[in-house]
């Protein structure tokens, strides 16, 4: 999953090197340093437009973003809040968690890849399910209030999405347009783009959607059948087509499209067509460091994209991710499971902000010693960067 970002880069560039002279530059990465995100040269990024289109309330949440970001302050309630609606997924992609790992062994068989060295974990060690069931979702009511609660203690921003497909679900409208009516500033989803039909993008457009993240990760309807087995590139693409119509036809020019590719050895050599083909319509991309979760195949790339991941994450310090039981994480990576915070039932999104549990976690980031991280952050950061 990937939140909002405006990090300063360093190390090797995401671009392509014959991806042609001027044409793109780097607008961002997130904290740890997992996605760099590209724009066309000469033209304003991101952060410009949704400044913009969004005003003064947008970049002082920036503002608060980056300070915290830089570990030089705790914000006293979280500025950005992920809300899994659903735990359940439409696809079983064989780079993924939810794939499971006879699901992904044979995505690695499929392309090729040697015999897959994934672990037993896999969906159901994570508590996610098969398809969308009225027990694994968020209650509606629940969500509502913890926007209430949001909007009126300092947050700034709310999220959909990450390793479920948030189209599943049929409130993401709803709240959307809630949280915005409640004066949160920014409102993003990201989806595989699958279930993005015409009437879906309208709506979330009249809903007051700020970002639109859709992974596609090919540039070849060969290549996407290995990253997104049982899907067609066409399909998707056209829903992304018409999602830029829809936007054309309301005359906004929010949301804004980002489309991100995830660098693995099945696609890698297909960045940059993946770019070029894509180039004046997306308002900017998306490129990732594949992270494997334990249930997918060795499918690193030989030059993933940029420098080793960061060991000083900031997610505890700006967001915190509420799961479809409740279950609050200080990030938004499903393997920082084991570092659960508890439940918004019982304490609020503040009262677990501001607990002795993500204290001692801030405190352990702070400190700056990998070997005083608990067990969960090494092996994160341990999954983007294998010996």
């Amino acid at each position: 999953m990937t939140g909002p970002s405006s990090d300063a880069l360093s190390g090797k560039s995401a671009v392509p090197a014959s991806a042609g002279a001027g044409t793109w530059r780097e607008a961002g990465a997130d904290s740890r340093r997992v996605s760099r995100f590209l724009a066309r040269a000469g033209r304003p990024g991101p952060e410009e437009i949704l400044v913009g289109e969004l005003g003064e309330p947008f970049r002082e949440y920036r503002r608060r973003w980056e300070l915290a970001r830089s570990l030089a302050w705790i914000p006293p309630f979280p500025l950005h809040v992920d809300y899994e609606l659903m735990s359940a997924c439409n696809l079983r992609c064989p780079m993924c968690l939810f794939a499971g790992k006879a699901r992904a062994e044979a995505g690695a068989a499929a392309a090729g890849i040697p015999e897959s060295a994934a672990g037993a974990a896999g969906a159901e060690d994570a508590g996610i399910s098969g398809e969308p069931s009225g027990g694994r979702s968020l209650p509606l009511c629940l969500a509502k209030d913890l926007l209430a609660e949001g909007a009126g203690s300092g947050q700034a921003s709310m999220g959909f999405g990450g390793l479920w497909e948030p189209l599943l679900s049929r409130d993401i409208e709803e709240l959307t347009e809630r949280g915005r009516a409640l004066g949160l500033t920014d409102a993003m989803l990201s989806t595989n783009g699958t279930l993005l039909s015409r009437s879906r993008a309208r709506d979330l457009i009249g809903a007051g959607l700020t970002r639109l993240m859709v992974s596609l990760d090919a540039a070849s309807e060969g290549v996407y059948s290995l990253m997104r087995p049982g899907a067609s590139l066409a399909e998707t693409e056209g829903n992304v087509m018409g999602f830029l119509a829809e936007r054309e036809a309301a005359g906004k020019r929010l949301p804004l499209l980002r489309l991100s590719f995830c660098v693995t050895r099945l696609n890698e050599h297909e960045l940059e067509p993946f770019l070029s083909r894509w180039e004046g319509k997306a308002d900017f991309f998306s490129v990732q460091r594949y992270g494997d979760f334990g249930a997918g195949p060795p499918v690193f790339a030989a030059n993933p994209p940029g420098p080793a991941p960061s060991g000083r994450c900031a997610q505890p310090f700006k967001r915190l991710a509420v799961r479809h039981d409740g279950t609050a994480l200080p990030c938004c990576d499903l393997s920082g499971r084991p570092l659960a915070l508890g439940n918004v039932r019982g304490s609020g999104l503040g009262g677990l902000w501001n607990g002795k549990a993500v204290a001692s976690l801030r405190e352990a980031i702070l400190a700056d010693d990998p070997e005083g991280l608990p067990e969960a952050c090494r092996r994160c950061r341990a999954k983007y960067a294998p010996a």
